[in-house]
């Protein structure tokens, strides 16, 4: 069904729902960090349903040489194609070090 969906509909028609796990880079800016996040998404007509913050962890492994960084899980709504131009700014931001979208199931309607 998802694939007729694209086939039959216009890409940057469809609106889905992400689940956005985000790792920002802790400094001086934190807050200045995370409202950049969220300015990027609302930016691209990005939604943003639900936010969490899990907080400043240690990393498993080292990025860009930092062992701590501070993690976000966002529920967004956005267009399919705006996706692509959201990853194009996050990879532009050095404060941002992963991000990962994993599209919902859509719920069934009766």
């Amino acid at each position: 069904m998802l694939a007729i969906d694209y086939y039959f509909q216009r890409k940057g028609d469809i609106v889905r729902t992400y689940e956005l796990t985000v790792i920002v880079r802790i400094n001086s800016d934190l807050e200045s960090n995370i409202a950049k996040v969220k300015d990027i998404l609302q930016k691209h007509g990005a939604l943003i349903e639900n936010d969490q913050s899990w907080g400043s962890r240690r990393m498993a492994y080292e990025i860009n040489g930092e062992r701590e960084a501070h993690y976000l899980l966002l529920l967004i709504q956005t267009p399919a194609d705006s996706v692509a131009k959201i990853i194009a700014e996050f990879k532009l931001n050095q404060n941002i070090l992963r991000y990962l979208f994993v599209v919902m199931p859509q719920k069934k309607t009766a």
